[in-house]
């Protein structure tokens, strides 16, 4: 059976962020447990190649293939199933664009789609797009596994949980959820050596990036998945669970030495939403890289969460090659925290690891969400005012994002019971919500998205001012800084003074 796996192009809607692109993850790992069973996918990355373009359209960019190349890999694979990942909502019409090429081309080919969005609107995708034959909710490796071997000897697939898929009569139907991999170090590592990995690190160097903070040769790698919390704006537990399951830390370590040993990695970011929920599993992991002593740097894209973290750890951190640690602390109010968003954190214990970053000299960031249904003006601005303090005091960066009501989240039904959404959510305004300074969804009795990017824009001059404030007084560079004060008296007034 021909398998092709097909990371779409990538659409940037008017006003959202600039290029950016990242491993296909979830389609090296689906192609691994194949490879394992017997089976040769192929993989199309859209976006890692060197026939990739970037069009402007209709108003939006476009960064991938063009159509006429995705033809023609397909007419040279002749491919019986094409999988399609789709890693965020205000990218499913690229995934959709992909399938009715595919289907265009030959209507036979079984069009199979996964991803987080399949998790909270799966079925009325598919009713939607006939393009369209299969959804994968969840975890897809092993799901995806069987599918392809039933699709292979032509038998049902109605009895195959946690899918999608349409009945002899053309409904969609929506089979009973399966349940997550609990034992993780049953995957093989990721097909690596499917996609053109000297490519893509060279893509990285010419300025396409994952994240703001990217190394060269960096990858991003999981180990672990689901999330036991609760938080009301976050759908990570929708599409992997509420349960904790995590790789061993041998697994890790020797993951880590593959990749670096056979292509040459030199940083990786550890993509995990609680990578330190374990802290012990944590520390074996940072020994590990210590006593086999990889050279690697590696950070934490997606947050820890700053009371899951302690001295030993943070020490680990610096020895291990830890470049920062970025927490996620949501809001400078402790009513915001406990009664809105449900973060059941306490500000006083992540200041606690905010000093132990400053005194083992580790970078930190932080996350910080205003806008939430609820939240009043005065605990918008205590947010403001605790992230500009900790930026002056501890040196914390950070970005601070616009609630956006993800669909599917409470945080959705919250603002669509009570009236509070502007519009219902759709890919090009997702795209444009989630970005820092990014345009709300939300209005409530209290504010409006245009409050809202006023004060994302008023941290944002704060934090410009104290970096000038540094940079112009920085021991080793008074005297440059003199010259730059008599030469620009406006810019220090405008900075320092004012």
């Amino acid at each position: 059976m021909k398998i092709l796996l097909i990371n779409p192009p990538r659409i940037y809607y008017q006003g959202s962020k600039g290029l950016r692109f990242g491993l296909p993850l979830g389609l090296l790992y689906l192609a691994a447990v194949l490879e394992k069973n017997g089976y040769q996918p192929k993989i199309l990355d859209c976006l890692i190649s060197p026939k990739s373009e970037i069009a402007d359209l209709n108003g939006k960019t476009i960064h991938g293939l063009p159509d006429n190349l995705i033809l023609e890999k397909i007419a040279v694979e002749k491919p019986d199933l094409i999988g399609i990942t789709n890693p965020f909502t205000s990218q499913i019409d690229s995934a959709i664009h992909i399938a009715g090429l595919a289907k265009g081309f030959d209507k036979n080919i079984v069009t199979v789609i996964g991803g987080p969005h399949l998790a909270v609107d799966g079925k009325n995708l598919l009713e939607k797009n006939q393009c369209l034959d299969i959804g994968v909710r969840g975890e897809g490796e092993l799901i995806f596994l069987e599918l392809v071997k039933k699709i292979e000897k032509s038998q049902p697939i109605s009895d195959i949980k946690s899918i999608y898929c349409r009945n002899n009569s053309g409904a969609v139907v929506e089979n009973d959820f399966g349940g997550f991999i609990n034992n993780l170090d049953d995957l093989p590592y990721p097909a690596y050596h499917l996609i053109d990995l000297d490519l893509y690190f060279d893509l990285i160097e010419k300025g396409l990036k994952i994240r703001p903070q990217t190394q060269k040769r960096s990858i991003s790698m999981i180990t672990s998945r689901g999330c036991p919390y609760n938080c009301i704006f976050c759908s990570i537990h929708l599409h992997m669970g509420k349960m904790f399951r995590a790789h061993s830390p041998a697994y890790v370590i020797n993951h880590i030495k593959y990749a670096a040993e056979e292509y040459g990695v030199k940083h990786i970011s550890f993509e995990d939403d609680n990578f330190s929920l374990d802290l012990n599993r944590a520390k074996t992991i940072l020994r590990g890289i210590i006593d086999n002593r990889l050279k690697i740097t590696w950070d934490t894209p997606n947050g820890v969460r700053a009371d899951r973290v302690d001295g030993e750890f943070i020490q680990l951190v610096k020895k291990s090659g830890g470049r920062e640690l970025v927490f996620g602390l949501e809001s400078g109010s402790q009513r915001v925290l406990d009664k809105i968003i449900e973060k059941n954190l306490k500000l006083d214990e992540a200041i606690e690891s905010i000093k132990l970053c400053q005194k083992n000299h580790i970078k930190t960031r932080a996350f910080f969400v205003i806008g939430f249904p609820g939240e009043t003006k005065e605990e918008i601005n205590q947010t403001k005012d605790f992230s500009l303090m900790i930026r002056r005091q501890y040196g914390v960066e950070s970005s601070p994002l616009i609630a956006t009501p993800l669909i599917g989240t409470r945080l959705y039904q919250i603002c669509k019971e009570q009236g509070y959404l502007i519009k219902e959510p759709d890919p090009a305004s997702l795209s444009v919500a989630t970005q820092p300074q990014g345009q709300g969804l939300i209005k409530t009795e209290e504010f409006d998205p245009e409050y809202l990017k006023s004060i994302a824009a008023e941290i944002a001059q704060e934090k410009a001012k104290i970096h000038f404030k540094e940079k112009l007084f920085k021991p080793s560079t008074y005297w440059s800084s003199l010259k730059f004060i008599i030469s620009h008296p406006k810019k220090v007034w405008h900075y320092f003074l004012k």
